[in-house]
């Protein structure tokens, strides 16, 4: 039993891991198409901050925060102009650029697709399908309501070829799933459809492919 437990353990600690990487040469990103390259056209250097769940409820935005530690580059310019971040091991998209809410958020898989989990879409058809899909009930408006809105999160695709960015729903993944048909009837044979985990392993096996 302990050694089942202990492969189980091993098994999700090899899939998180190989989720969480991404290879991107270490700088600052000022477009769509130095991401594309893989291209950094700036070498900013920048702080990244993991935001608390209190700074996130009263001010909304996503998880990462960067900041210039001598103050060299903007505010601004970190937070509007930057497309995203590089550590060398792991990229930071500016949602803001995807009007997914202002600040950053890890990068989980590239390929075809970044794929990233962001706040509610600032586009309002966007947020109507979201916060119903999500059985989220509370009326928009209200600081109650507000600090609720602001931790949602939701899984995102970008289409690097159209920079367009799609909200990952099992119908969705199913659209980006029909020219590959073997993965399709993979996915379509899955018990668990919503799971979160599943639809990356499908984005992942999609960048892959």
């Amino acid at each position: 039993m302990r050694l089942i437990l202990l492969f189980l353990a091993t098994t999700l600690l090899i899939e998180n891991q190989s989720f969480a990487q991404v290879d991107f040469p270490k700088g600052t990103y000022m477009s769509i198409e130095e991401i594309i390259n893989k291209q950094p056209s700036q070498h900013y250097n920048l702080i990244i901050e993991k935001r608390t769940t209190g700074d996130i409820k009263m001010n909304g935005g996503n998880d990462f925060k960067l900041t210039s530690p001598d103050k060299s580059v903007s505010k601004k310019t970190v937070k509007k102009e930057v497309w995203a971040y590089s550590t060398g091991d792991s990229l930071y998209l500016n949602c803001f650029q995807y009007k997914a809410q202002p600040w950053y958020s890890n990068v989980i898989s590239d390929g075809k697709y970044l794929v990233f989990k962001g706040g509610l879409s600032q586009q309002i058809d966007e947020r109507k399908k979201q916060t119903k899909t999500s059985n989220y009930s509370g009326a928009i408006g209200g600081a109650f309501q507000g600090a609720k809105l602001a931790t949602l999160r939701f899984l995102y695709a970008i289409d690097k070829a159209e920079n367009k960015i799609i909200t990952v729903t099992p119908e969705n993944l199913e659209l980006l799933l029909s020219n590959n048909s073997k993965l399709l009837t993979q996915y379509n044979n899955e018990i668990d459809k919503v799971n979160e985990q599943v639809l990356i392993k499908y984005l992942q096996l999609l960048n892959n492919n």
